[in-house]
């Protein structure tokens, strides 16, 4: 009999994005009519996990959620897309975190407005749960920063299994040397700063080697994205370039994509070039279309 294959467990933000086409962000007492728009769940972790899913992977997110309608919404698209949600933290009161984001339609670029900094909270009383046993049948774990009383037991509990732990690091938070610690590959934009860092990419690179982390990714959009391993120097990874329709949520499916391949390959520093252009390939077809669901089809 075959072995059940290891998934994916993603852990962290969840939102219900509200998405907009335009022809341009408009200016203060203006109202525009939108060329299209779309509802969706959004956030990194929980995109990741769309993707994770959609490459193949047996895929839970963990996430904090209020008891809300909204909630509802958000859990029946996650399943749809093939996520199974694991709400861990129920504690959140009010509607779930809301993401009004505009697209603008020549280019594919994206603004954004969503009270994200609400997720950097911990709660006075965190939440009672076994993470160990949901790391169990792990082959990878995505953490991306937020709801850390989430991420941070899972992450530990799949170290301490030998589970390898993937960050998903947009931008630099007070707490992220805390997250870099249970860290095997952090994936990080190139918007991510350390502190007093000059903001070379080659400097984040050396500060999260140096921070212990098996290897550092810094992604740069349609530019190549930086790799290091081990001490090995930098290398490239080309990214292939596609027509832009929409950027929305292209870094998180890279990061599921990545997560993905891991699960089922296994973590392998000296194949992460493949894995990462493996998964760069899946954010091309991503960016085709309009909203964070048409690619899936």
């Amino acid at each position: 009999m075959d072995s059940p294959r290891l998934g994916v467990l993603c852990a962290g933000l969840t939102t219900l994005d509200v998405v907009h086409l335009v022809d341009a962000v408009p200016p203060a007492n203006l109202k525009v009519a939108s060329r299209d728009f779309f509802m969706a769940a959004g956030g990194p972790a929980a995109n990741a996990a769309v993707a994770s899913a959609h490459c193949g992977s047996p895929t839970t997110l963990v996430t904090a959620l209020p008891p809300h309608p909204l909630t509802d919404v958000i859990v029946s698209d996650l399943t749809d897309c093939g996520v199974d949600v694991d709400i861990a933290d129920h504690t959140l009161s009010g509607p779930p975190l809301t993401a009004a984001i505009m697209i603008t339609a020549s280019t594919g670029e994206r603004a954004v407005v969503s009270p994200t900094s609400a997720a950097t909270d911990v709660p006075a009383t965190p939440p009672q749960w076994d993470a160990a046993s949901l790391v169990q049948d792990a082959g990878a774990v995505l953490i991306d920063g937020y709801h850390r009383h989430l991420s941070v037991p899972l992450a530990c509990a799949a170290q301490e299994r030998g589970v390898p732990v993937v960050l998903d690091a947009g931008s630099y938070k007070h707490y992220t040397p805390e997250l870099v610690k249970v860290t095997d590959i952090a994936v990080v934009s190139d918007d991510f700063r350390f502190p007093d860092s000059p903001g070379d990419p080659h400097d984040t690179l050396e500060r999260l080697m140096a921070a212990g982390v098996s290897a550092a990714v810094v992604t740069r959009g349609h530019r190549p994205m930086l790799l290091q391993h081990g001490d090995d120097l930098p290398v490239e990874i080309p990214v292939t370039p596609v027509p832009v329709v929409d950027t929305l949520g292209a870094g998180d499916f890279l990061h599921g994509a990545l997560a993905h391949r891991i699960a089922t390959l296994g973590f392998a520093p000296e194949r992460l070039a493949d894995d990462l252009a493996y998964a760069s390939q899946v954010v091309g077809r991503s960016l085709g279309s309009f909203g964070t669901r048409a690619w899936l089809g």
